[in-house]
């Protein structure tokens, strides 16, 4: 119960909510209490498994696996390669441990990702990723963790199909429902929203906007001591100043940001702001 608890990126409050006290849910993860058939079949439901699940020989195995199988996922959508993340969604769909929402969701949520970027399908790419979100979705106006991320590629999308407008809208709703979280699992779910927004509100020539986002995902950055999308804030910012008319500061992002590529041996994105400098100031 604790490991898909944790998986589902709840609390044991959260879990125990309309169904016992957060100090059964303690109990019984910890062996010291053995819940009723009522409040195990309200558990399963809200963990998204059959109730049977927990009279199976449940092995730590399974999950490790399941999270093998996400791990490399994510690895190759850093990579970009879809079509190995195609052929896993492929293999794995049918699979027992990917039919509870949760692990459902996940393949759900990538088979969009690739139907967007393998074949061009906006539409089944996005209805993909708003299933995927109503499969753990439980109140009209609050996103969990796992959904806002969902948002966010939903977002990506419509940003990709130029329908600028959607996508802020999408953005901005995921960044006011990861505020209204207690805590993120993944601290960098935030920069990736603010990013965006910044990019988005920039090619919309809402260059003050975007400045503003760009700077709140430098702080966070630095606050969290992170790297990850360090240099792209920078260069975002660089931009809108540039186009602001404050050239020399605007320069100064922009070589800062060109100091980070080089450091995290990002070549094309040295070469991209290199030009950039060029054509400014020749």
């Amino acid at each position: 119960m604790r490991d898909l608890r944790k998986m589902a990126g709840l609390t044991q409050q959260e879990l125990s909510r309309d169904i016992c006290t957060q100090a059964q849910i303690s109990k019984i993860e910890n062996g010291e209490e053995y819940p009723s058939s009522i409040t195990l079949y309200k558990i399963s439901k809200r963990l998204g498994v059959d109730v049977n699940y927990f009279f199976d020989s449940v092995e730590s195995p399974r999950l490790d696996y399941v999270d093998a199988v996400q791990s490399l996922i994510r690895q190759y959508i850093r990579q970009r390669d879809y079509d190995a993340i195609h052929n896993i969604i492929v293999k794995e769909k049918e699979s027992p441990l990917f039919q509870n929402p949760l692990n459902k969701q996940f393949l759900m949520w990538h088979e969009g990702i690739c139907v967007y970027y393998i074949h061009h399908n906006k539409e089944d790419a996005l209805s993909k990723m708003y299933q995927a979100i109503d499969l753990t979705k439980q109140s009209a106006t609050f996103y969990k963790e796992r959904e806002i991320e969902i948002l966010n590629s939903i977002g990506i999308i419509l940003y990709e199909e130029k329908e600028y407008e959607q996508a802020l809208d999408t953005y901005q709703t995921a960044l006011k429902s990861l505020n209204e979280l207690p805590q993120t699992k993944d601290e960098n779910i935030k920069i990736r929203i603010l990013n965006a927004l910044a990019k988005t509100l920039g090619d919309m020539s809402n260059y003050d906007e975007s400045l503003i986002y760009s700077n709140r995902g430098i702080d966070l950055c630095i606050s969290n001591e992170s790297m990850y999308l360090f240099g792209e804030l920078h260069y975002q910012a660089g931009e809108s100043l540039i186009k602001l008319g404050k050239i020399e500061q605007g320069k100064e992002y922009m070589e800062k940001s060109m100091t980070i590529f080089t450091l995290q041996r990002n070549e094309r994105f040295v070469k991209l702001v290199e030009k950039e400098l060029e054509a400014l100031f020749v």
